[in-house]
């Protein structure tokens, strides 16, 4: 059950300034993005092969190296996603990882419970390149706004009980809980609701323009902020954070999973249907056609963060020469769509959801 945090004011220049980074407790895992390392025990083989139909939680253990000594938690382990792990995506699940919070006091891992795991989907130099370009986009949006999830880097070493100890090593990331992102930001809400049970109207236009900007900037559809897909829970790929559980006004969404963005670019990701883009690296605004004005707002703030966000891709050592030179010409040629008025009404304003759409994106 998702726990109520306690409120907060509702107008956008006190959340502004109730939102810089830390203005609220935040768990020591996140407070730094250095790379950990950690040993990962139990019957993987066994979690691995029955991911597709069952995400039944297995025990294990978790072993950090923690300042040069080991750690080791008892945990649960188990399968978790929906594409990646049920359409034959992926040879290797996304991972939840179940923590006995007692057991976590006065370490690095205090605070946690019920961590994602974004693993490595399939053996391979260029799929690890997958996980630190989404591991990245990320980061990016975490220097465009603290109302995004918090991330980890961590070296894991897979040792299989079921397979007598067999081990592989794998870069994932780990991803911050909601609630521990709405406390961090202001003690929030996470907001639980069905599709289209909110509507447009009742989202935080400022936040929410920033938000259509950056999955256009990454090249990312493969979201929505108010329906979900399928018989999921709604948002597709996103979250809500409100001030109370009963808010109807104000509320942000949060995104997540980019895995399917051209930023990113893996070899299973294709644009939702009904959605006139070829591939995933063609860019397609959607954008609500209300938060226009907030959407050229939500631009300046983008071209103030330029440097900082190409110092993030240059400065990301995990990527190989290609994929940093490729990963950072894809962000550049956002900027340059959002620094020409002309593109820019043409490819986002007049291409926003809630009028007839026009046009497509910009091929990159």
């Amino acid at each position: 059950m998702r726990r109520a945090l306690a409120g907060a004011c509702m107008g956008m220049a006190v959340w502004s300034a109730a939102m810089s980074p830390g203005a609220s407790a935040q768990t020591p895992l996140f407070t730094e993005n250095s790379e950990i390392e950690a040993v990962i025990e139990g019957p993987i083989s066994t979690i691995v092969r029955s991911a597709r139909r069952s995400t039944d939680p297995h025990p294990g253990a978790f072993i950090l190296t923690d300042g040069g000594a080991q750690r080791r938690f008892e945990i649960a382990i188990q399968a978790r996603g929906i594409s990646r792990r049920t359409l034959g995506i992926c040879t290797f699940p996304p991972l939840r990882l179940n923590f006995d919070g007692d057991a976590v006091s006065g370490t690095l891992m205090r605070g946690q419970n019920r961590l994602k795991l974004v693993t490595r989907c399939r053996p391979g130099a260029s799929y690890e390149q997958f996980v630190v370009l989404e591991y990245l986009a990320y980061r990016l949006y975490n220097e465009i706004t603290p109302v995004s999830y918090g991330v980890r880097p961590v070296r894991i070493t897979y040792r299989d009980t079921s397979q007598r100890g067999r081990e592989n090593t794998q870069l994932n990331f780990l991803i911050e809980d909601t609630d521990d992102l709405a406390r961090r930001n202001g003690r929030w809400v996470e907001l639980e609701v069905q599709p289209d049970q909110i509507s447009a109207a009742q989202l935080d236009p400022a936040a929410t323009a920033r938000y259509a900007l950056f999955q256009f900037m990454i090249g990312n559809l493969d979201w929505d902020m108010v329906s979900g897909r399928g018989n999921e829970e709604c948002c597709h790929n996103s979250n809500l954070i409100a001030a109370s559980e009963t808010a109807s006004s104000g509320i942000i969404p949060v995104p997540y999973d980019f895995d399917s963005s051209g930023f990113v670019d893996t070899p299973y990701a294709a644009p939702p249907v009904g959605l006139p883009v070829n591939n995933v690296r063609q860019r397609y605004y959607r954008g609500y056609c209300m938060h226009n004005d907030q959407a050229r707002a939500a631009a300046d703030h983008f071209r103030s963060r330029r440097s900082a966000l190409l110092a993030l891709i240059d400065g990301e050592q995990r990527l190989n020469a290609n994929s940093r030179n490729e990963a950072r010409r894809y962000i550049e040629r956002f900027f340059d769509i959002i620094s020409d008025p002309g593109r820019f009404n043409r490819e986002l304003t007049e291409s926003c959801r809630g009028r007839s759409r026009r046009g497509g994106g910009d091929g990159g």
